[in-house]
């Protein structure tokens, strides 16, 4: 019988029904739920990692569904008492069109009227409807928050961050009305991508324990090497098979694709939706990152020419980061899983920095090509294809072809990015960091070993590619002549370290000319081959 995956499926009952495959995690949230007293968390992982599959999980647990956890874990772990429960996905409310305000009171009125209950015209709704519920039952209430900053993604996505603040200020009313509620609630939990808001929003809820850290829960959602190769034997001969790997090999590949998430740097997660796309349909692709990235991130980091995004050493404050008008372009990337935690150093037990990466190389191609396409005048599948011809030319070593690829890809820059202005209206002048931004994403795509601003004995080298038989060395300069780029990687001698590569040396100087927006292709670019004359 084939593996019935499901993808996309957040509903526990359609899953377990369907007979789709489930990787228990009852086991952790368990140990979750199992307290009675201070059971209110917070949980923030990035978007199609499961949140919603794990929020409807907790659902059926607390509405008493036992037989839905029948050779799951928590099966004969629990008593299976049924308790009144709030659901709020803010995904589903509605608060585009209605906003924020009236959707969430409609939400209330709604869940209300389910109960046979009628809330009054104020403004806690949240806390008169947990007050209601808890008296008609006799019996404290759960409540469960899926996605509860999809409002204020709303706002930046828009570009709009008043619109932002302002939900953020709505929300903070919202769950404020839970203050000093303790005694009618049994369970809390909310989750969301972001924490950048969640500190101004929950700041009445003193209780409220934020587990997103936490090496308890660190596999709570996605899925671990173990998992990974206990619930998916076919699937994984299966791609085996159709590629004509081993078993070991089809396993790495797997492992670099899509393993890599991580909030500990210790505990190693796989995408679940990746995951799950990769086995039904047997093809490795960017699934995760093709379901939405948000433009806003995109955007702060093209205007800051921020491109180097691998292993970055951050302070652990990095993740308290809640300013939606000055946005921390490192909190953001780690909350939303573009970035993960590589490692830690550790002091007599306290963290001194977290090291961060790209998570997998799903999430580099495709946020590097998002990055190029924001910088070129080209769509992310035409810069595709553009990187896949640079890519050829670098393996047939033809410099002809990398040179005129990327002279046009310059051409196509948009002006207004040549004339940045200052905060005064003054146009400034781009620096080398801006044509460093271009090769290095152009370079970092290319499917061959590329390393940028590599460290050597006697300084920095700019850009190194390497294929299997030729090693490129690159220095750029603005306004600068390409000899004199070639002239300092000989006189430091940036290719020292790699004379015993037994592959064939090319120095390479390139000038960028800011008055031609660009490179010529004829006179800004001079090759020597090493030890030829």
């Amino acid at each position: 019988m084939a593996e019935n995956y499901p993808v996309g499926i957040q509903h526990f009952s359609k899953l377990r029904e369907n007979g789709a495959i489930y990787v228990d995690k009852t086991a952790i949230i368990y140990e979750l739920i199992r307290k009675k007293t201070n059971s209110a968390y917070f949980l923030s992982r990035p978007r199609r990692f499961g949140k919603s599959l794990l929020v409807n999980t907790l659902k059926e647990i607390f509405d008493g569904n036992k037989e839905l956890f029948q050779e799951l874990y928590i099966y004969d772990k629990i008593e299976w008492e049924k308790y009144p429960v709030i659901y709020l996905s803010m995904t589903d409310i509605g608060f585009e069109k209605l906003g924020l305000d009236e959707a969430l009171k409609c939400e209330c009125e709604r869940i209300a009227a389910r109960h046979e209950l009628k809330l009054a015209e104020q403004k806690s709704y949240l806390r008169e409807l947990v007050e209601a519920m808890y008296h008609k039952y006799q019996k404290q209430v759960v409540i469960l928050v899926d996605e509860y900053d999809k409002p204020i993604i709303h706002g930046l996505e828009a570009d709009k961050s008043e619109l932002a603040e302002k939900n953020r200020d709505i929300m903070k009313v919202f769950y404020g009305g839970l203050k000093d509620a303790d005694n009618y609630i049994r369970f809390l939990f909310i989750t969301g991508v972001s924490k950048f808001a969640k500190v101004s929003i929950f700041s009445d809820l003193n209780h409220l324990t934020d587990i997103s850290l936490e090496e308890d829960y660190a596999t709570i959602c996605g899925y671990t090497q173990t998992e990974l190769e206990h619930y998916f034997p076919e699937g994984i001969q299966k791609l085996a098979n159709k590629y004509k790997m081993t078993r070991e090999k089809c396993l790495s590949k797997i492992k670099e694709w899509y393993d890599g998430f991580s909030w500990d740097g210790e505990n190693f997660l796989y995408n679940p939706f990746s995951t799950l796309r990769l086995f039904s349909s047997s093809q490795f692709g960017n699934y995760w990152f093709s379901t939405g990235t948000p433009t806003f991130l995109v955007k702060l980091l093209n205007d800051a020419l921020e491109y180097k995004l691998e292993n970055i050493k951050v302070r652990p404050n990095v993740f308290d980061s809640f300013d939606l008008r000055k946005l921390d372009y490192i909190s953001i990337l780690l909350q939303t899983g573009y970035l993960s935690i590589k490692g830690k150093s550790v002091t007599e037990g306290e963290i001194d920095y977290y090291l961060v990466s790209y998570s997998n190389k799903e999430v580099k191609e495709s946020f590097n090509e998002m990055l190029l396409g924001g910088y070129l005048d080209y769509t992310p599948s035409a810069t595709g294809v553009s990187i896949y011809e640079i890519r050829t030319a670098f393996q047939q070593n033809d410099l002809d072809s990398v040179k005129m690829i990327i002279q046009t890809m310059f051409h196509s820059l948009p002006v207004e990015l040549f004339e940045k202005k200052d905060r005064n209206g003054k146009i400034k002048p781009v620096g080398e960091n801006f044509y460093h931004a271009i090769i290095y994403l152009i370079f970092n795509l290319l499917g061959v070993k590329m390393k940028a601003e590599v460290v050597v004995q006697n300084g920095r080298v700019d850009a190194v590619v390497e294929t299997a038989e030729h090693l490129y060395l690159f220095e750029f300069k603005k306004d600068e002549s390409p000899e004199k780029a070639i002239e300092q990687i000989k006189t430091n001698k940036y290719f020292g370290q790699y004379l015993l590569s037994n592959k064939i040396i090319h120095l390479i100087g390139v000038r960028f000319s800011l008055a031609e927006k660009g490179i010529d292709a004829e006179k800004d670019w001079k090759e020597e081959i090493l030890g030829e004359e």
